[in-house]
C-alpha cells in the first residue's frame, strides 16, 4: 500500500526566493542542500534543509499553490502550539508572509512504522497515543462530533447500487443495522481531548523507542482513542497484524473494548468505501487508491464484528 501521492511534490527551488531566504535565516548559516520528502498527499515542500548551522524538517507552500495546502499549514502551525512536549516535533520558526507559508520544525533521527510492523513500534504507537486521549483539548479546536460528520455515508451508500454491490455479503445484509449504528456516530465522536484524525505511518516517526506523530492539520476535539479505528485498517494494509489481533496491545494502554468504539468503526469503514469510489482530485493523486487499500481491511473488520454482535445477541434469546 503506498502512503502518498503518485506525484512528485514541488522542488526546494519551486519555491519563491524571498521565502527560502526566510527559511534559511530561520535554521542558521548558509545553505548546503535539500533532501526532499515524497510522502503524503500535500502538494506543498517537504524536505530536510541543511545549512552550515544545522537542519530543519520544513514544510512551506508559495501564495498561489493548491489552496488547501495553504490552509493546512496555517492549521497545524496553530495546533502544534498547543500540544504537550514530546509526542510531536518542535517548532522552530514559522513564516506567514506574501510569497507564502513555511513551518521550520526539528528533524528527527527516526523511522516510519511498518517496514515491516514490529511489536515495539505499535507498543511505542500506543504510548503515544495514550498520552493524546489523555491530553485535554482547548475550546477553539474544531469539535469531532461536528467535523468529522463526512465520515458518516451508509445512507449515500445504501443508495447506490454500484457500491452496494461491491460490499462484503455480511455487510451489505446488515445496512439496516448500520444505518442505526450510524446514529451513535456523533456521540462516540464527542469529548474533550485532542485527536489527530490521520493517524498512519507516514505520519508517524520512532525514535529512541518514542513514537511522535507528524501533520496535524487535521487535530480535533473528541473522545479518547477514535484515532485507533482509523489507524488499524492503514496497519493491517501495509502487512502488519490484522484489526483484531492489535486492538488488545492497545487496551493494555488504556483503549476501551473494540466493541465500544464500533459506531467509529463503521464509520471509517464507510468513509473509505464511499471516497475510494470517487473521482481523483488531481492535486492529490493516489488518493483513492490509498483509501481502497485500507477500505478492504476495514470492511472486513467490520463484518466480523457484526457477526460477532449478531452471535451474542442470538446466544443471549437463548439463554431466556
Amino acid at each position: 500500500m503506498s502512503a502518498g501521492a503518485d506525484r512528485l511534490r514541488p522542488e526546494w527551488t519551486a519555491l519563491p526566493l524571498v521565502l527560502r531566504a526566510r527559511i534559511v535565516d530561520a535554521i542558521g548559516g548558509r545553505f548546503l542542500g535539500d533532501v526532499p520528502a515524497q510522502s503524503g498527499f500535500s502538494a506543498a515542500y517537504a524536505g530536510v534543509v541543511t545549512t552550515t548551522k544545522g537542519k530543519a524538517f520544513v514544510k512551506a507552500c508559495a501564495r498561489d499553490w493548491h489552496p488547501d495546502s495553504l490552509r493546512f499549514l496555517r492549521a497545524e502551525m496553530r495546533i502544534l502550539t498547543l500540544l504537550p512536549p514530546a509526542i510531536a516535533p518542535a517548532v522552530w520558526s514559522e513564516v506567514d508572509e506574501t510569497a507564502g507559508v513555511a513551518l521550520v520544525l526539528e528533524a528527527i533521527d527516526g523511522h516510519h512504522p511498518g517496514n515491516p510492523w514490529s511489536a515495539d513500534d505499535l507498543q511505542s504507537i500506543a504510548e503515544t497515543l495514550s498520552i493524546l486521549s489523555s491530553t485535554k483539548a482547548p475550546l477553539d479546536l474544531p469539535d469531532a462530533g461536528e467535523s468529522m460528520s463526512d465520515f458518516t455515508r451508509w445512507q449515500q451508500i445504501s443508495h447506490d447500487e454500484r457500491l452496494l454491490e461491491g460490499l462484503p455479503p455480511m455487510v451489505r445484509e446488515r445496512m439496516t443495522d448500520l444505518l442505526r449504528i450510524e446514529q451513535d456516530f456523533r456521540e462516540a465522536v464527542s469529548g474533550d481531548v485532542i485527536a489527530h484524525d490521520d493517524v498512519r505511518a507516514d505520519n508517524i516517526l520512532i525514535s529512541d523507542g518514542r513514537a511522535r506523530f507528524l501533520d496535524w492539520p487535521h487535530a480535533r476535539r473528541g473522545a479518547p482513542w477514535i484515532d485507533l479505528p482509523c489507524l488499524l485498517p492503514s496497519v493491517e494494509a501495509s502487512g502488519g497484524p490484522s484489526c483484531e489481533e492489535a486492538w488488545p496491545l492497545f487496551e493494555e494502554h488504556g483503549a476501551p473494548p473494540m466493541r465500544e468504539m464500533l459506531p467509529v468503526i463503521s464509520g471509517f469503514a464507510s468513509y473509505l468505501w464511499h471516497g475510494q469510489a470517487q473521482p481523483e482530485i488531481p492535486q492529490l493523486p493516489g488518493l483513492r487508491a490509498f483509501q481502497r487499500a485500507q477500505a478492504g481491511p476495514a470492511l472486513r473488520w467490520l463484518a466480523a464484528l457484526l457477526s460477532e454482535t449478531r452471535d451474542r445477541a442470538e446466544s443471549s434469546r437463548g439463554m431466556h
